[in-house]
């Protein structure tokens, strides 16, 4: 079993400052970032799929999948070129941009591995976005000083930071689950039916 530690954010001052509390546990070693609201489901475990690319190729790495045109405005555009199927060199990002100002429909999403080096950055990042010091303005500065991939990965992402995102992940779940599947879907048939 795991240790747990944790820390925390006595202020709401955004993702880059909550990153930056944990450096005294992370130290110098790479680190892995898992965003709660984003539920991942895959055959391989997305953050297996990122910490083999970053392994891969010496750097950092954030999970991406390509978004709708008009979704890329809630997450952080990526400007990418390929360097392999489902992996590629990421330039440059930006944090919700403007459909103007988007690199790429290719968004973070939810899951990141990092190195030390990002705690540096973050300590000396403005606030940005909503005034807050956001993590994709430490990332920008951190891709442009090393090596730096995102990973396309394969699998199933549910965004439970929205109440139809939420509701889509616990009815997926309870259906493939043995305990619940047989009464829910039985629910769901009725239901259906008094409706109709």
């Amino acid at each position: 079993m795991a240790n747990i530690f944790y820390v925390r954010q006595k202020e709401t001052k955004g993702l880059g400052h909550a990153i930056w509390r944990a450096r005294d546990f992370v130290g110098q070693e790479p680190f892995a970032v898992l965003l709660g609201d984003d539920i991942m489901r895959a055959e391989v475990p997305v953050l297996k799929q990122l910490i083999d690319a970053a392994e891969k190729y010496s750097a950092c790495c954030v999970g991406t999948q390509a978004v709708a045109d008009d979704a890329v405005g809630r997450y952080s555009s990526l400007q990418v070129s390929p360097l392999e199927e489902s992996i590629y060199r990421v330039t440059d990002m930006n944090e919700k941009p403007t459909p103007a100002e988007k690199f790429s429909n290719f968004a973070i999403l939810g899951r990141y591995v990092l190195t030390a080096s990002i705690f540096p950055i973050l300590e000396n990042t403005p606030p940005g976005k909503g005034g807050e010091i956001q993590l994709t303005d430490g990332l920008k500065q951190l891709c442009y000083a090393e090596p730096f991939v995102a990973k396309e990965f394969a699998g199933r992402r549910y965004d439970t930071g929205n109440l139809c995102g939420f509701l889509e992940a616990t009815l997926d779940f309870a259906l493939d689950f043995p305990e619940t599947a047989p009464f829910l879907r039985a629910y769901i048939e009725k239901f259906a039916k008094e409706q109709a």
